[in-house]
Parts: structure tokens; C-alpha cells; sequence
């Protein structure tokens, strides 16, 4: 909990010798790494979740870790070793808590997570001293720091997309737990986590939900005889949950004056040009250098105006590792959620963690939120999640032989009691 909780809120710490900074989320993966050493040395094993999973969450570190060998940073290229290296312990260390845990108590993990994830946003909102936004640099009169309080912002993780990106991961495990196990706690968490991407106005998390749904509606499997009410429910739901995010939307509208002075800019295509120049920036730096690329979280010619990232995750790898060792990443992203749709027997629950990642990727194409300092550490740490969770529900299944035996088990002993029965009506019709 105290990981999750540092997570959601990763405070920095400022004034510290030779580092300048450390975050509250560094203090505490460094203890979470620890134990794992310790915990492996004494076992010589550690529970690494699917080997599959864990190889491809590898390529992305030892990559990073080659490109220090041609980075033209080599300080930025460290700091994303680090990053990665967080990363794999975050992701390692939620495969251990969750370990041999009931699906209940994976859920109510990733229940907390998303209530931590929104406390720090209301007391911004509430301006709270204390979670007023942590942007190195930003000026109280500066556009960027009224955008804070225009739609939902996170104080620590950044602006709104940030914040929706990290709720992302979330929302569809809840949602779809909650209405496969009539889990009411994990509904109303998830809507509320839904609502709160709502009022993000983040336009390329919602998009890429919207896409997300309308996969996950067109390749569903055929519903099964004897539930014809569960369409109903389901129907009835998706109704509750519009109406309550468009009444959300327009109390934040409302009652929120900020929103109303700057949400225009949510409409005008000033954003779409300004992404647009970034990305042809990129596209000039990929054609000079396509083979290795500038090295990992190096500024390619050090142009500032590309210095947070070209709003896009895969143009960032080819930038970052050149066109070969780029597609080596971005194929292990794609190999993650190939994972958990290609499985046999189909599997819902992979199913729905293939889609999970599905959202992320075409998040991607709008975000660098995987180069992100604390974000990929989030998306490590919701994978693990996501990861226990699966294993939870298979570990609670029944398995396929014996759900096989079991239903043999049921019939005969059905086709016995119809004969008793019969047997004995016909007994006493005699007598």
C-alpha cells in the first residue's frame, strides 16, 4: 500500500547533495528492490509473473542500456537506465504482493491505487497548500499553470493527459471485474475512475477508450443461452454511466470558472499544429541518424523545442535507438498485448488485459507518456497489477479438465435423481 501510495502521489524532495532531487516513489522501489534481493538470495528464485511478459519488459532496458555506447547525452541516457531498472522492480515487486492472493484482494489493491491517484487532484483543485502544481520552472501567471485548474490535473505526475493516462490502466480492469463478478465496490470505483478521464478532456485517452470499446464490442464472443437478461443489465449500465459523465462534465463547467475561461483550447487546432511542427522535427532528426538513432532521453541537436518529448511514442524510439533497435522496441509494447489475446483456450480475463494494453498503445500515438520519468514506471506497476489479477481469476477457476470432470459429475448424477424419482412415483402408483 505504501508503494501504491507513493505512486499516486510520487512527491519530490529537493536540496539533496550531488542528486538535487529524489522522489518520496525512488525512497521507496529502492526498499521494494531490497527486499527482493533479499527475498531471491535466500530462495535463489524469484516469481517474475510470464516469463513471455517479463522477457519483453526487458528489451526496452537493454536497449537503453546499448545506446549508451552512441548517446550524444550520456547523463539523460543514465537516467533512463534508472527509469527502466525502476520499472522492472515496480513491476517484479506487484507480481510478489499479489502472489497466491484472492481476486477480491487484487481488486481492492487497484481500488485504492485509483483513490490515491485522485486524492492529490481534488486538493489541487481545493488549492490546498502543498498540491499546487510541482512543474520545475512554471510561473503562477504562465497559461501552462492555469491549465492545472481548467480540468482534472495531477499535481505530481503532471497535466491532465498524464492523469488520464495512468487512470487508463485502470478503469477496464474495474469495470469489467465489477460487472463479471456483480463486484459493486470495483463499478463505482471504475466509473468514477471513467468519469475522471471524462473530465480530463484529454482527447487522446478518450479516443483511444472509444477505439478500445468498439474492438472489445466487435470481437466479443456470441452471449450464452440461459442469460438473456444480461444485455439488459449491461445496456442499462452503459446508459447510468454516460448520464452521470455528462453530468459530471457539466458541473465541472459550471462550477469550475477556469474551465470555462480556457476550455476552448480544447476545440481550436493551435494543439494540433504545434504537435504537427514536432512531428516533422522528428522526422528531420530520424533521416539524419536512422540506424542509432541520439541515444535514450537524449534531445536530438538539442533543439528545446522538442526537449519534452514529440507527443508520440514510437517517432520517440526511432529518435531515440534509430529505425532497427526502435521497431525492436516498439514490437515488444505490441508484443505484450499479443500475449494476452492469443491464448488457448480463449481466456476472458486475458482478453480483457489484452485490451487494457490495447488502450495504451493507441495512447501512444498521441503521448510520450512511456518516456515519461514516473509514468512508465506506472504503466510497470499496473501491468504487475494487471498480471496478478490474472492469475488470480485463473487460480480460482476451476481448470478445463476439471471443470470437464465436474460437468460429467452433474449430469450423471441428474439423469440418476430423473430415474430415482421416476421409479419411485411409479412404486407408489402400485401400492
Amino acid at each position: 500500500m505504501l508503494v501504491l501510495l507513493a505512486a499516486a502521489a510520487p512527491v519530490r524532495i529537493y536540496g539533496i547533495p550531488m542528486l538535487g532531487s529524489i522522489a518520496v516513489l525512488d525512497v521507496m522501489l529502492l526498499l521494494a528492490g531490497l527486499v527482493l534481493y533479499i527475498e531471491t538470495a535466500s530462495r535463489r528464485t524469484v516469481d517474475i509473473g510470464y516469463m513471455p511478459v517479463f522477457q519483453l519488459l526487458c528489451i526496452p532496458l537493454l536497449v537503453t542500456v546499448l545506446s549508451a555506447t552512441w548517446s550524444q547525452d550520456l547523463a539523460r541516457t543514465g537516467k533512463a537506465v534508472l527509469i527502466n531498472i525502476e520499472g522492472i522492480i515496480v513491476y517484479l515487486y506487484m507480481i510478489r504482493c499479489t502472489n497466491r492472493l484472492p481476486v477480491a484482494r487484487v481488486l481492492r489493491l487497484m481500488r485504492w491505487y485509483l483513490v490515491f491517484l485522485l486524492v492529490p487532484v481534488v486538493l489541487l483543485l481545493l488549492k490546498v497548500p502543498g498540491f499546487a502544481p510541482q512543474e520545475p520552472g512554471l510561473s503562477q501567471s504562465s497559461g501552462d499553470y492555469i491549465s492545472y485548474y481548467t480540468r482534472l490535473s495531477h499535481p505530481f505526475l503532471g497535466r491532465s493527459n498524464n492523469l488520464a493516462t495512468a487512470l487508463a490502466a485502470l478503469v477496464i480492469p474495474l469495470l469489467w471485474c465489477g460487472t463479471r463478478y456483480r463486484d459493486r465496490r470495483s463499478t463505482r470505483v471504475g466509473a468514477l475512475g471513467l468519469a475522471a478521464i471524462i473530465l480530463t478532456f484529454s482527447r487522446g485517452v478518450l479516443l483511444a477508450l472509444l477505439i478500445t470499446a468498439a474492438a472489445a464490442i466487435l470481437t466479443r464472443p456470441m452471449p450464452q443461452y440461459g442469460r438473456p437478461g444480461r444485455s439488459a443489465r449491461v445496456g442499462g449500465a452503459v446508459f447510468a454511466a454516460v448520464s452521470l459523465l455528462l453530468v459530471a462534465a457539466a458541473l465541472l463547467y459550471e462550477l469550475n470558472p477556469d474551465t470555462r475561461l480556457f476550455l476552448g483550447d480544447r476545440t481550436s487546432t493551435v494543439n494540433v499544429a504545434e504537435r504537427g511542427s514536432r512531428f516533422e522535427l522528428a522526422y528531420h532528426y530520424i533521416i539524419e541518424r536512422p540506424l542509432l538513432g541520439y541515444g535514450a532521453g537524449a534531445i536530438p541537436g538539442s533543439n528545446q523545442q522538442i526537449a519534452s518529448g514529440v507527443h508520440n511514442t514510437y517517432l520517440q524510439q526511432f529518435l531515440a535507438f534509430g529505425l532497427p533497435l526502435g521497431l525492436l522496441v516498439i514490437g515488444s509494447m505490441v508484443g505484450l498485448a499479443r500475449f494476452f489475446f492469443v491464448t488457448d483456450p480463449p481466456s476472458p480475463v486475458r482478453r480483457m488485459v489484452g485490451f487494457t494494453l490495447l488502450a495504451q498503445l493507441l495512447i501512444f500515438v498521441t503521448e510520450s507518456s512511456f518516456e515519461g520519468t514516473v509514468l512508465r514506471v506506472l504503466f510497470y506497476l499496473s501491468l504487475g497489477l494487471a498480471v496478478g489479477l490474472v492469475r488470480a481469476v485463473e487460480a480460482q477457476a476451476p481448470s478445463r479438465a476439471e471443470a470437464a470432470v465436474s460437468a460429467k459429475v452433474g449430469t450423471v448424477r441428474t439423469v440418476f435423481h430423473e430415474r430415482a424419482t421416476a421409479i419411485g412415483k411409479g412404486g407408489a402408483g402400485d401400492g
